[in-house]
C-alpha cells in the first residue's frame, strides 16, 4: 500500500504538530508549526481546519502507517493469526512510544472520549477487520459470526489496552505485551478451531439423516423439519 500525497502531507503536518505540542505547551500557535513544516499558515488551513483536527489526525493516521508497513514485509501471509494480531497492536504501540508524553495526556480526551466516532476507533476496526476476514486459517463457521459488530468490540478492546499501556510501569512495558499476546493467542483460537467446522458438519449430518428431531412452522420462515436436505438459513 502506498499512501497518497495529500496523505502523507496531511501525516506530515500531524507529526509536526504534535511535536510542536509537545514543546511548546499550552501556548503553541499555527505559527510555530508554520516555523516547524516551512509551510506558510494559509497553506496549513488548506489542509487542516484547526490545531486540534490535525492531533486527531496523528492518532487517525497510525492505522495508515501500518498497512504500508505490512505491505512491505514479504513474508507477512505465513504469519499465524495471533501473530499478525499481536504484530498490528505492538506496532502501533510503538509508534506511539515515540510520543509517548502526548499519548498519555491526550489519548483520553482525544481519542477515547469520543471513541463513538473517533476515526482512530473506526480505522482500527477495519484493521482487525482486513486482517482477520483475509487470513486463510479462521473456520468457516467461525466467518458466519463475523460482523461488523465483532471488530467493532476488538477495536474497543484495543482502546483499553493503550489506557492499560499509558498507565502501565512495567519494565519495557512488559504487562502490556503480555496482554497482548493474551489477546491475540484467545482470538486466534477462538476463530481458528477446527472443531467448529467439524461441529458444523456434524450437525448438517445429523440434519440430513433426521437424527435431530425437529418439526415446526416458524413466522417469515416456514416449516422446518429434520431430513431436509440442508438445515434453514436466513
Amino acid at each position: 500500500m502506498t499512501l497518497s500525497d495529500d496523505i502523507q502531507l496531511k501525516l506530515f503536518i500531524a507529526d509536526a504538530a504534535v511535536t510542536v505540542r509537545e514543546r511548546e505547551g499550552a501556548f503553541w500557535t499555527l505559527q510555530h508549526i508554520s516555523q516547524e513544516t516551512g509551510m506558510p499558515v494559509s497553506e496549513l488551513f488548506k489542509v487542516f481546519g484547526s490545531k486540534r483536527d490535525m492531533l486527531h489526525f496523528w492518532y487517525e493516521g497510525l492505522p495508515l502507517r501500518y498497512r504500508t508497513m505490512i505491505s512491505e514485509l514479504d513474508d507477512y501471509d505465513t504469519l499465524t493469526l495471533s501473530e499478525k494480531l499481536t504484530n498490528m497492536m505492538l506496532s502501533l504501540l510503538s509508534m506511539m512510544d515515540e510520543q509517548d508524553a502526548f499519548v498519555k495526556h491526550s489519548f483520553d480526551t482525544l481519542v477515547y472520549k469520543n471513541q463513538t466516532w473517533h476515526p482512530f476507533k473506526k480505522e482500527i476496526a477495519q484493521l482487525f477487520k482486513e486482517i482477520i476476514e483475509q487470513h486463510d486459517g479462521v473456520s468457516q463457521a467461525a466467518r458466519v459470526v463475523l460482523w461488523d459488530e465483532f471488530f467493532e468490540f476488538l477495536a474497543k478492546e484495543f482502546l483499553h489496552v493503550v489506557k492499560f499501556r499509558n498507565k502501565d510501569k512495567s519494565e519495557f512495558r512488559g504487562k502490556t505485551n503480555a496482554l497482548v499476546d493474551k489477546i491475540s493467542f484467545f482470538v486466534s483460537e477462538l476463530l481458528c478451531a477446527k472443531v467448529l467446522d467439524s461441529g458444523m458438519d456434524l450437525f448438517r449430518f445429523f440434519w440430513q439423516e433426521g437424527i435431530i428431531k425437529v418439526d415446526i412452522t416458524l413466522p417469515f420462515i416456514g416449516r422446518i423439519k429434520s431430513g431436509q436436505q440442508h438445515p434453514p438459513s436466513q
